[in-house]
């Protein structure tokens, strides 16, 4: 029954392949004009920025090198050109099977999952209803690059692989992707089916930040044990020459953690690889690279000389430490120098790990900060600095308010007398009573102080300049002594003037 099923799948998949071939508007519109040497003179983008560092020549039609924790770009050729991917496609099924599966979740191969692959491309030889955990899929199709595993954890996803293709959309639009559309899980070809290095980068981006991503796609070899329908174990082998030397240890590079490799004869050969070189995490995306004869295909040498050129020619820079004009700090304002209160925390802080990628013959002064609010009230995040230099966007941080502007501060008894003999034993620790002080209020408090003394001081000097008394009790003590003075002398010289006046007759 197995050999009438397989002859059946060839005969099948035979009349699908030479339908495809030969009608596709994908194959008809590969140009055989272009040669090696064409894609390896075309424009790369980023030599023309202004005060950047020039990058070499790669034979790959289209190019990009990005920083993972920033999103730098540090090199660009034609990376927003729309291209097939190949296999690189399954770094956005693995990324998704991370984040909707549990690994040691079963999958059970289904007969679409086995039997709608072209039965010459990549596959490990499952059956249907052969059962492997999520985590062994993910190993089978990142190193082997197996075409049925990633149809049976698109279903395992989805349900289906129609709806896993919506899906790989709906989440590459959500990572910025602009020139991508996913069709299948896999790559192989469909005229729907494209991408750009840009986009992928920022796929692998985000694949990256998974630890597990990491340890699969970095892994040179893995055995598969045997499973309800294989009775012997199964060794698998990185396809990546800079990861694995199953084949040569000519590319062998220690700094490179991961990577995925695609081809086809439409899309050619397509390559990722992620490093990291001077604390930078680097993702190399080539796409279209074939040939060139006697050189054969220059796919690694280009991603090498692409490496090279990222870590000679740049480094990354901590703001935190650079960076002194957005911060706030709180113990500027309120620190003693007493030992009860101490030095405050900031009320506003800075993300201490965010980064910028500069040149290495830039200064952190030449990049342009932007600050930007936020208005989320759910966040402590209240803005985001970010930098560009050349035009182009370097790195970012957060700036946000402290966790608590509450402070607990020690106040400890010192008791010197004996211990009672109810006291707790000597290896108890001492009880301590916490205060908390609301720095803030504090802060109010001082300010409002402050400006009542200033306005006092100010009526005082007025008051002095115009000779006005302000004390009501001196006041009342000079118009009382006004008016004896008037009583005494002023009265008697009054009442001698009128008996005159009235001896005269008036």
């Amino acid at each position: 029954m197995k050999f009438i099923n397989r002859c059946r799948r060839t005969v099948l998949l035979s009349v699908l392949c030479f339908s495809t071939v030969f009608s596709s508007p994908v194959f008809a519109a590969e140009n055989p004009d272009i040669t090696p040497e064409i894609r390896y003179n075309m424009e790369i983008q980023s030599n023309a920025w202004e005060n950047w560092p020039a990058g070499p020549q790669v034979y790959a039609e289209s190019a990009i090198i990005m920083e993972a924790s920033t999103g730098t770009i540090l090199y660009s050729k034609n990376a927003d050109q729309q291209m097939e991917p190949a296999s690189i496609t399954k770094i956005m099924t693995v990324l998704l099977a991370l984040e909707n599966l549990d690994l040691d979740e079963e999958v059970t191969f289904s007969h679409n999952a086995v039997y709608s692959i072209e039965y010459d491309s990549s596959h490990i030889a499952r059956d249907e209803g052969e059962i492997l955990t999520v985590e062994e899929c993910l190993y089978a199709i990142m190193l082997e690059s197996a075409n049925e595993c990633s149809n049976a954890v698109a279903e395992q996803v989805s349900g289906s692989v129609e709806a896993f293709a919506d899906l790989m959309n709906e989440r590459a639009a959500e990572l910025g992707c602009a020139n991508t559309h996913f069709t299948n899980p896999h790559g192989l070809p469909n005229k729907e089916h494209y991408t750009s290095a840009h986009d992928m980068a920022l796929i692998t981006q985000e694949a990256i930040k998974y630890e597990k991503f990491r340890q699969i796609a970095g892994t040179p070899r893995y055995t598969l044990r045997a499973t309800n329908k294989k009775d012997e174990e199964l060794l698998m082998n990185n396809h990546h020459f800079m990861i694995s030397q199953n084949r040569t240890s000519r590319f062998l590079d220690d700094t490179v953690f991961c990577g995925k490799t695609g081809y086809t004869s439409v899309a050619l050969n397509t390559l990722v690889t992620c490093a990291t070189r001077n604390g930078m995490d680097l993702v190399v995306v080539s796409m279209k690279t074939q040939s060139t004869g006697e050189k054969g295909v220059p796919l690694y040498t280009d991603t090498a000389n692409l490496l090279n050129y990222a870590s000679e020619n740049f480094h990354r820079v901590s703001i935190a430490e650079n960076e002194t004009n957005f911060t706030i700090g709180q113990g500027e304002l309120f620190d003693t120098g007493s030992p009860v209160f101490g030095t405050a925390n900031p009320m506003i802080e800075m993300d201490k790990s965010g980064y910028v990628i500069l040149p290495v013959n830039a200064a952190f002064s030449d990049a342009a900060p932007r600050l930007e609010f936020q208005d989320a009230d759910d966040s402590r995040v209240i803005a985001t600095l970010s930098y560009t230099y050349a035009g182009q966007t370097i790195g970012a941080t957060s700036l946000y308010l402290t966790d608590d502007p509450i402070h607990d501060f020690n106040f400890q008894k010192t008791d010197n007398s004996e211990a009672v003999p109810d006291a707790a034993p000597a290896d108890a620790e001492p009880k301590v009573n916490l205060i908390k002080i609301n720095l803030r209020i504090v802060g109010i408090a001082v300010c409002s102080v402050l400006l009542l003394l200033t306005v006092l001081l100010f009526i005082r000097k007025l008051a002095k300049d115009f000779e006005i008394e302000l004390n009501p009790v001196r006041r009342w003590q000079n118009w009382k002594d006004q008016k004896n003075a008037f009583g005494s002398q002023s009265r008697r010289h009054y009442r001698s003037r009128k008996r005159r006046r009235h001896r005269r007759g008036f």
